[in-house]
């Protein structure tokens, strides 16, 4: 069956073994029951075996000017100067004024004239004007932020 049935089973047996060897169910000084107690271990246990990191690679704060380029959403072109907040080899999170839309194409230019195609993976709230955007490459490439051209 699945995961969390055979946690639920896994915690009932517990459950009869811990009644049927230490009596009824008594409360422990966090009080919880003993079955409260497995219910939420075996919870514990599975969230942390089956979470999952969705990055790839490790994020880190880095601040690299870009040039953006899209298109509205009257398929008009734009363009704009902005700068990462966040990078990583997958994509990056930056403050654009220009709205975009989740799964929006983009393209980004940095310093060194290195040209990337990306899509638009989640855009925040506006705050002064600009929305928090995540953007994703097409492909990883961890050497499109090093400006510097080490």
């Amino acid at each position: 069956m699945s995961r969390i049935w055979n946690a639920i089973k896994d915690a009932e047996q517990h459950r009869a073994a811990v009644a049927t060897r230490d009596g009824p169910d008594l409360p422990q000084k966090s009080g919880r029951t003993p079955l409260e107690e497995t219910h939420q271990n075996a919870i514990e246990k599975f969230l942390e075996k089956n979470r999952s990191e969705r990055r790839s690679s490790k994020r880190r704060v880095h601040r690299v000017a870009l040039l953006v380029y899209g298109s509205d959403s009257d398929k008009q072109p734009f363009h704009e100067e902005a700068y990462t907040l966040e990078v990583n080899d997958n994509g990056c999170m930056l403050s654009l004024e220009n709205v975009v839309l989740p799964h929006q194409r983009l393209f980004f230019i940095n310093p060194r004239n290195m040209e990337h195609e990306c899509r638009v993976i989640r855009v925040g709230r506006r705050v002064r004007g600009k929305a928090r955007v995540v953007i994703e490459f097409r492909s990883p490439s961890p050497r499109f932020w090093n400006a510097s051209g080490d």
